[in-house]
């Protein structure tokens, strides 16, 4: 086999351009197969970041939106989730580990000369546990600071850069809509997730939001934080009878009442659609590798074409068909390993560019490599098999004969 391999290494050093030229199909194809499903590795490990980062075993209830002659009314036109609501479902659903309120609207923020509009949220305590959202500096609000309708505020990292640069915002005075609050903490960065950017927003007591800031007596919508082993969908069917009951909904509105949202099915799909986008463009790019195949076995005729009376002197002094098909196949697979190793490679760089200077998220797995790699030595055996079945059947006189 180590003779057969050296005299492969040698026909193809023999005809570098050639040989190259047959590599090129193989390389392109592997090259593209690693690029594109590191791309897809890495999308759907940026959705698995970015729905963590959210919170994990999530579910968001929201107040429905009633629908008259086809057009849906604002949210909340059936009914109001209230602050008692969060209390019951904490504490009478099974599954519930914990649940946030959140009055969510946009604000106008000032410091100093710099001000900025940003999404301020009123909730309670919970909200650190359930959306995932620790300070990295500073510290969150107390149990007592909700009960008092304290003016205090804890910023997303995208407003501390826009209001302070580089400055320590903790103990500062900033303005939400013309009201002072003094900021207490920075959250943790989390990302962009889809059009939205997490960091930019400025967290505040729900009972400061409701009372003071906005002027509401209800919540917008309800965080809840489930049990790792809890069955989602019975908690879903639970939380959503549960508030049916609680608010007396109407049977003809029972569909329209209440929104409830799971994390996990999100990611789920999410992750689907990334899946059979990235094996759906690596097909594609798989198509490179049978045109590389054509390739191969085109150059292989031609060199059993060239080889004609060496392959007759060989067998007029003892070498065996499978002799003859061993090497022609080996040949076949050097090429096509060759330009397979250097396609890997290519893939590689590919993908570190690619994260580099395009920012996307890329990810190379040995899986990858293996399968490509492996689809490259198939190609190189299927293409390689009839010149190699050619050469073995060539009888030693014509060979020999051959001009």
């Amino acid at each position: 086999m180590v003779s057969h391999l050296k005299q492969g290494l040698r026909s193809i050093l023999a005809n570098k351009i050639r040989s190259f030229l047959s590599m090129l199909g193989i390389m392109i194809g592997v090259c593209a197969v690693v690029a594109m499903l590191a791309i897809g590795r890495g999308a759907q490990e940026d959705i698995k970041q970015r729905i963590e980062s959210m919170g994990s075993n999530l579910l968001t209830v929201r107040s429905g939106a009633f629908r008259s002659g086809g057009v849906a009314l604002e949210s909340g036109s059936v009914t109001r989730l209230t602050l008692d609501d969060v209390k019951k479902i904490k504490t009478q659903i099974y599954g519930v580990k914990d649940a946030a309120p959140s009055i969510r609207q946009n604000a106008q923020i000032v410091f100093l000369n710099h001000n900025r509009n940003s999404a301020i949220i009123g909730t309670s305590i919970d909200y650190e546990k359930v959306k995932s959202s620790p300070t990295v500096i500073g510290r969150f609000f107390n149990q007592q600071e909700v009960n008092s309708r304290a003016m205090v505020a804890l910023l997303g990292p995208t407003v501390v850069k826009e209001l302070f640069g580089t400055a320590n915002p903790i103990g500062a005075d900033i303005k939400i809509n013309k009201i002072n609050f003094k900021v207490i903490g920075v959250l943790k960065e989390k990302g962009i997730s889809g059009p939205f950017d997490q960091d930019d927003v400025v967290i505040i007591p729900n009972t400061t939001a409701m009372k003071r800031l906005f002027g509401k007596d209800y919540i917008d919508s309800i965080e809840i934080e489930m049990y790792p082993n809890a069955d989602h969908y019975s908690i879903e069917k639970s939380i959503s009878q549960f508030l049916i009951k609680q608010h007396r909904v109407p049977p003809s509105q029972i569909d329209d009442a209440f929104q409830v949202r799971n994390m996990a099915e999100m990611q789920n799909m999410m992750t689907s659609t990334s899946n059979t986008m990235s094996m759906l463009i690596a097909s594609i790019a798989g198509i490179s590798l049978l045109v590389g195949g054509i390739g191969i076995m085109n150059i292989m005729l031609v060199s059993v074409t060239e080889r004609t009376r060496e392959i007759g002197i060989r067998k007029s002094i003892g070498a065996r068909r499978r002799d003859i098909l061993v090497q022609f196949l080996t040949e076949s697979l050097t090429v096509s390993a060759c330009g397979g190793g250097i396609g890997v490679a290519l893939g590689w760089l590919a993908s570190m560019g690619l994260s580099r200077f395009a920012g996307w998220a890329t990810y190379v797995t040995i899986e990858s490599i293996v399968m490509a790699l492996g689809f490259s030595f198939a190609v190189g055996i299927f293409f390689g098999v009839y010149p190699a079945l050619k050469a073995a059947r060539l009888k030693p006189i014509d060979a020999l004969r051959h001009e």
